[in-house]
C-alpha cells in the first residue's frame, strides 16, 4: 500500500544567519533572539539584501558616463544637513529591496560625500539599525515616521562623526547590557571605546566659537545622544554632560539661535524635556528654579505627537496631567519645606496620582514617557502598597527598554523610603539621570 502524501505545509522561514547555523529561529523582531544572544549580527525576518560589488558598481558607472566626464564615487551620497527630506520609517513591513535600502541611508541633495553603506564597516551598520529599532522608539510618547532619532539623528550621524561616535556608543552601551557583555566578548564594539572616542571628539570642538553654525548645532545634538548613553548606562556623567550642553547653548547665543528648521525644532524640544527632568537631580536650587519657569516647554514633544495622533489625543492629555502632577509633588515638597512625616498630604497626591495612572490598562500606549513622572510620585509614596506599586511599575518600564538608569533609580527609591529625610535633598547625590 502506498503512503499517503503529507499535506503541503509552507515552512516557516527564521533569519539567515540562523538557518547557516542550521537551527531553529524563534522569528523575533527585529532581531532574533539567538543571534542576540550570540553577539552576532542578525538580519531579520523577510527578505535579505545583498550589496552588489564595488567592482561591478564601477563598470556600470564608467558605462554610464560620457567620455571625458566626471563620475562620482562609488556609493558616495551628497547631502547637506539644510535638504534633511527623508529618513527612517517605524513602518518595517515593507518588503521593496528599494524601500529598505532608503530606510537606512536616506538620499538628500547636497555639496559633499559622506559615508554610506559601502564604506562603513558592517558592525556600524549593525549598531545604526539596532538604534533605529531599540533607542529611537523609547525616546518619544509615540513612535511613528515622525520619530526625530530615526528620521533626523540618523542621517546626521552619517554626515558627522561626532554624531556618528555618540550614536554607536548608546547602541553598543545597550547592547552589551541585553547580552551581557556578550556581544563585546564576541568584538562587535566595545561600547567604553566608543564612548571615550565621543568624548575626546567633543573635547576637540570644544572651542565652539571657530566653527560654522552648522558643526554647533551638531556638537549640541551630539551631547544630547550622549545624555541618552548615560541613561542607558546610569553612569554619573550626566551632571557634566548637561553643563556641556548649557555651554555650548551660551556659546551660541542661545536656544533662539538655533535656527528655524525642523533639526533645530527636534534639538529644542529634547532640550526643553530634558532640562527640567534634569534640575531636581543638579541640585534642589535647580529644580525648583527650572520647573517654575521652564515646565512649560517641556511638554512641547507631547504637542508635537499630538498633531500627528489627534485619535489618541484623551492618553497624550493623561501623560500631561500625571507629568504636572509629579512637577506639583517635588514643588510642594521643596518649597513648603513639609515635613517628611506629613503622610495626610502625601497619601492625597499619591492616591491621585496613582489613580489616573491606573486609570488606563497596563501598557497602553505612552506608558514608558511616565519613569520621571512616576519617580517623583514613588518618592512622595509612605505606603507600603503605593511603594511595591510604583517598583513593579518602574520595574516594567526596565525589562521593556533595558535602560539602566531606572535600576539606579529604584536603588534610589529604597534609600529614600529608608530614610527619614527630605527627599528631594536626596536626588543629586547619585548623579542619576532618570527619565
Amino acid at each position: 500500500m502506498t503512503r499517503r502524501k503529507r499535506p503541503y505545509v509552507p515552512k516557516t522561514k527564521g533569519c539567515y544567519q540562523c538557518s547557516q547555523r542550521r537551527i531553529h529561529c524563534d522569528r523575533m523582531q527585529p532581531s532574533c533572539g539567538k543571534c542576540v544572544s550570540k553577539g552576532f549580527m542578525c538580519s531579520g525576518i523577510g527578505v535579505r539584501y545583498r550589496f552588489r560589488d564595488e567592482s561591478e558598481l564601477k563598470l556600470a558607472k564608467k558605462r554610464d558616463a560620457p567620455d571625458g566626464s566626471e563620475s562620482e564615487a562609488p556609493g558616495a551620497v551628497y547631502t547637506n544637513e539644510d535638504t534633511l527630506t527623508g529618513g527612517a520609517s517605524s513602518d518595517h513591513t515593507n518588503n521593496r529591496a528599494d524601500d529598505d535600502a532608503d530606510h537606512y541611508q536616506p538620499r538628500f541633495t547636497g555639496l559633499r560625500p559622506v559615508l554610506t553603506w559601502k564604506n562603513t564597516d558592517s558592525w556600524k551598520r549593525f549598531l545604526l539599525r539596532y538604534f533605529s529599532d531599540n533607542i529611537a522608539p523609547e525616546m518619544v510618547v509615540i513612535d511613528d515616521s515622525h520619530n526625530g532619532w530615526r528620521h533626523l539623528i540618523l542621517p546626521l550621524a552619517w554626515m558627522d562623526e561626532l554624531v556618528m561616535k555618540a550614536v554607536l556608543a548608546v547602541s553598543a552601551f545597550h547592547l552589551s547590557g541585553k547580552t551581557n557583555g556578550y556581544a563585546q566578548c564576541q568584538g562587535l564594539a566595545n561600547s567604553s571605546e566608543l564612548y571615550s572616542e565621543a568624548i575626546h571628539e567633543l573635547q576637540n570642538r570644544k572651542n565652539l566659537d571657530q566653527y560654522d553654525h552648522q558643526t554647533k548645532r551638531r556638537v549640541i545634538l551630539s551631547i544630547i545622544v550622549l545624555l541618552v548613553a548615560v541613561m542607558v548606562t546610569g553612569f554619573s556623567d550626566f551632571p557634566i554632560l548637561f553643563h556641556l550642553l548649557q555651554s555650548a547653548l551660551d556659546t551660541i547665543g542661545g536656544e533662539d539661535e538655533l535656527g528655524p528648521d525642523e533639526l533645530s525644532e527636534f534639538a529644542l524640544r529634547q532640550i526643553h524635556k530634558m532640562r527640567v527632568y534634569a534640575a531636581p537631580f543638579i541640585s534642589q536650587q535647580a529644580g525648583v528654579h527650572t520647573i517654575l519657569s521652564q515646565a512649560p516647554h517641556s511638554f512641547d514633544c507631547l504637542y508635537y505627537s499630538s498633531r500627528f495622533h489627534p485619535e489618541k489625543q484623551c492618553t497624550i492629555d493623561l501623560i500631561a496631567s500625571l507629568r504636572q502632577q509629579a512637577y506639583d509633588i517635588y514643588l510642594q515638597r521643596v518649597m513648603l519645606n513639609q515635613t517628611p512625616g506629613d503622610e495626610l498630604s502625601s497619601a492625597d497626591v499619591v492616591t491621585k496620582f496613582r489613580a489616573n495612572l491606573e486609570s488606563f490598562p497596563e501598557g497602553f500606549p505612552g506608558e514608558h514617557s511616565l519613569v520621571w513622572a512616576s519617580f517623583i510620585a514613588a518618592s512622595e509614596s509612605y505606603s507600603p502598597d503605593d511603594q511595591q506599586f510604583f517598583e513593579q511599575f518602574l520595574l516594567r518600564q526596565y525589562h521593556r527598554n533595558g535602560f539602566e538608569n531606572i535600576l539606579k533609580g529604584l536603588e534610589l527609591l529604597k534609600r529614600i523610603w529608608t530614610r527619614d529625610v527630605n527627599w528631594p535633598a536626596l536626588l543629586p547625590e547619585p548623579r542619576v539621570f532618570i527619565m
